[in-house]
């Protein structure tokens, strides 16, 4: 099942993505489920009983698309994990080590994009860059949760771009300047559900303005979904609705030789295989 968030006829809505349209849920769970979120904390049973007894009523070119989960209270996004990405990064950048440990920084909500909408790049930022990766959406409330347990706790998955601004990132220690530039990283279209998604078998791709940029099998993550879920839960309690991007692999922008980075008017496309594809253009930023 795949579940998307959007704009239906000037009102936030949320509901089913099939190949015929789109079974709103807004409209007749918003009484007691106001957004996606709200839903994914009561479990999923309702819209798969809906999925069973209704046909869709909108079609996707009927509405505007929204962030997977809009509002999510936190999104943790892991730096340096998959290997083609430490192999190409370590001379680069000194390091020595695969990380025995996951390292992660936050981005703001205000940061994500839906697909379909244009990712803009800061008026100062030179070196604007594209991250696909596969964000996975948090479906339970948990706390210390073993590896080997974490998988239940994921409601689903979803196509994201770590929209970078490369140029901040460097200028500090401290990357989290240049992974919350406004309006930077892409999330979406929808999000399938855990019970649909065979994890083994998921594949990553990018693409801008049609080229191959990155290609990624799941066996090339340092820290599985599972263990990166384990370890979040360790410091802090991981509520429905937040979204953990889980590590982009070899062939971002910054790391190519040459080097090659995103202009205003180019396209990115992140596809996550058997899920979805997450389209942005790319625009000078915007100011109002």
């Amino acid at each position: 099942m795949k579940l998307a968030s959007y704009i239906r006829d000037g009102q936030s809505s949320y509901g089913i993505v099939t190949d015929d349209g789109i079974i709103d849920l807004g409209e007749p769970l918003g009484d007691r489920f106001a957004d996606l979120k709200a839903m994914l904390a009561s479990g999923l049973s309702e819209a798969a009983a809906f999925a069973d007894s209704h046909t869709p009523d909108t079609q996707l070119e009927d509405v505007e698309l929204l962030p997977v989960i809009p509002n999510p209270s936190v999104i943790w996004a892991a730096g340096m994990n998959t290997h083609s990405h430490y192999v190409e990064a370590k001379d680069i950048m000194g390091l020595t080590e695969i990380p025995k440990v996951p390292m992660f920084f936050l981005r703001a909500t205000n940061t994500l994009v839906p697909s379909g909408q244009a990712l803009e790049k800061p008026l100062k930022e030179p070196a604007f860059d594209y991250e696909g990766e596969i964000a996975l959406i948090i479906g339970k409330r948990c706390r210390n949760v073993s590896v080997d347990e974490a998988v239940n706790y994921i409601a689903g998955f979803a196509p994201f771009n770590d929209g970078s601004a490369r140029m901040y990132q460097i200028s500090s220690n401290q990357v989290t300047t240049g992974k919350n530039a406004f309006r930077s990283g892409g999330f979406g279209p929808w999000m399938a559900t855990a019970d649909s998604v065979d994890i083994d078998s998921l594949e990553l791709t990018t693409r801008v303005n049609g080229q191959l940029r990155q290609q990624m099998k799941i066996d090339d993550l340092i820290f599985s979904f599972a263990e990166l879920i384990s370890h979040i839960s360790e410091v802090n309690w991981l509520e429905p609705g937040d979204v953990i991007v889980t590590g982009s692999a070899e062939g971002a922008g910054a790391l190519r030789n040459p080097q090659v980075f995103l202009a205003p008017g180019d396209s990115v496309e992140v596809e996550v295989s058997g899920i979805g594809t997450l389209i942005n253009s790319v625009v000078e930023q915007v100011i109002d």
